[in-house]
């Protein structure tokens, strides 16, 4: 909203004097954007400023510009809707970055302000100073669930001094996702460095410059007064003695004179758990596994997807990005087979940060069937994100390439991720106790030794009179021996 005074109007009592007030409530141009229709759109494995540019369709590339200093890979698909939309889904899809509107230029960038330097404690009664404190989203105990509905075996995390007095005599449990915790290891360090922000309760302060200029803590907050949203403000929690950075999330101006009237301070009011942002806890979830990549080499690969038509005008076809926890040299082999509707030359440029490697090599390319091969050696890649982008164009004509026949591969030491030598597998073992099979059958069998006295004499089948003689057999101990198998 904007307010045109005539020069009667006092400082500080807008809403009460003036003659002939016009307010006037106005959008910011980016929301011009919502007049165009995106019917479909989709970008593959892009960087955040590739993805916005293609969100500005039509002739809007030629009115707004836009920019990312973000250069995470990612894809994104949109159906029927409008190119501002467009952009806000960006920042879900990847995850990270805010949205900076200057005029006709538009940012998403890491982070779109500035430490203002400046401390706030809480619990100081200063005039011009509202502390609202929300203990809604306060947990004392964290049930961590990673990558694949993984979790802990103990199940739980505490909250520092969780048993304090500054907390009540019962367990608060929340549920929180950490979506880059693809192992136990990784989702425990990641929620052991959540846990220490996330049992806090949650600061917003709003600062009147206005009353807080009658106070002799004035000097103190007087930065305040050129901040910009985005910005971060410390915040000292008085009860647990913790500085945590707030952003600078409203600003009201006197832009007469250039300077703040009114600041607000500390995260938008919704619940934290929601908020949680892990880009600060990657560090941790980096680290895991840069041992790994400082042992052993790694190969970055990328198939195109689809099939590609590439003519005169020069695309983008490949997009690569790489994580390098050290310095170290990179070798690329660029491969790609294709038809060429006619006798053309087709030229090749690889960039490294948005930046031309002096090698842009040109191939002629015969009427039907042809490959082409390209090793590559990038020398001395700093430690830190990059991506390498290939563009290619032909003079004449056209030349097509099918689903996965152009291949870039990246190979090098200290590169974070990248393919293993492995095929997928899984090794399981299991220890089986030895069964003693016999022993389950013969202790069945039991034995015993029978005294039998022959009292009448047996008459032979052959009609002979046999006479036994009862002694031979009376009180005799008689032994049968059985051979018994089981099948």
């Amino acid at each position: 909203m904007i307010c045109i005074y005539d020069k009667k109007t006092i400082k500080g009592n807008f809403d009460n004097n003036g003659l002939g007030i016009l307010k006037v409530w106005a959008k910011h141009i980016l929301y011009d954007l919502s007049y165009y229709f995106i019917e479909n759109m989709k970008a593959e494995n892009c960087s955040v400023k590739t993805a916005m540019q293609k969100s500005l369709v039509g002739d809007l590339i030629t009115i707004y510009t836009a920019d990312s200093d973000i250069i995470i890979e990612n894809t994104i698909e949109v159906e029927e809707k409008n190119p501002v939309e467009a952009i806000f889904s960006i920042i879900n899809i990847w995850g990270c970055g805010e949205l900076k509107r200057d005029n006709f230029d538009i940012k998403i960038l890491k982070a779109i302000g500035k430490d203002a330097g400046v401390l706030i404690a809480q619990g100081k009664n200063i005039a011009g100073l509202k502390f609202n404190i929300d203990t809604t989203s306060v947990a004392t105990k964290l049930y961590p669930v990673g990558k694949n509905d993984i979790k802990l075996t103990e199940k739980y995390i505490s909250v520092p001094n969780w048993n304090s007095d500054a907390y009540p005599p019962f367990p608060i449990i929340k549920k929180v996702e950490f979506k880059d915790a693809g192992d136990e290891v990784t989702l425990r360090a990641l929620a052991k460095e959540a846990a220490s922000v996330i049992g806090l309760s949650r600061v917003n302060i709003d600062v009147d410059f206005i009353e807080l200029s009658k106070t002799k803590e004035y000097d103190k907050y007087k930065h305040l007064q050129t901040v910009n949203v985005g910005d971060s403000v410390i915040v000292r929690h008085k009860d647990f003695n913790i500085d945590v950075k707030v952003p600078v999330i409203k600003v009201k101006k006197d832009i007469l004179n250039c300077v703040n009237i009114k600041v607000e301070l500390g995260q938008p009011k919704d619940s934290i758990l929601k908020q949680l942002d892990t880009a600060n806890i990657k560090t941790t979830l980096d680290e895991l596994g840069n041992k790994v990549a400082e042992s052993f080499s790694s190969m970055l690969y990328y198939a195109n997807p689809a099939a590609l038509t590439v003519g005169t005008a020069s695309i983008e076809p490949v997009y690569l990005g790489i994580t390098a926890v050290a310095d170290t040299n990179l070798s690329m082999n660029f491969t790609m087979y294709c038809t060429a509707s006619s006798l053309c030359t087709i030229t090749i440029e690889i960039q490294l940060d948005n930046k031309d490697i002096p090698f842009t090599p040109k191939q002629k390319l015969q009427q039907g069937d042809n490959v082409i091969g390209i090793p590559l050696g990038i020398p001395q890649v700093q430690q830190g994100a990059h991506y390498i982008a290939v563009f290619l164009k032909v003079d004449a004509g056209t030349v097509n390439i099918p689903m996965f026949n152009l291949q870039c591969m990246i190979d090098g030491r200290n590169l974070q991720g990248g393919l293993s030598a492995e095929h997928p597998h899984a090794e399981c073992s299991q220890n089986q106790g030895f069964v003693n099979m016999n022993g389950l059958y013969i202790n069945k069998v039991s034995g015993q030794n029978v005294n039998i006295t022959s009292q009448v004499p047996t008459r032979s089948s052959l009609n002979e009179k046999i006479v036994v003689n009862s002694n031979l057999f009376t009180n005799k101990n008689i032994t049968t021996n059985y051979s018994i198998s089981f099948k």
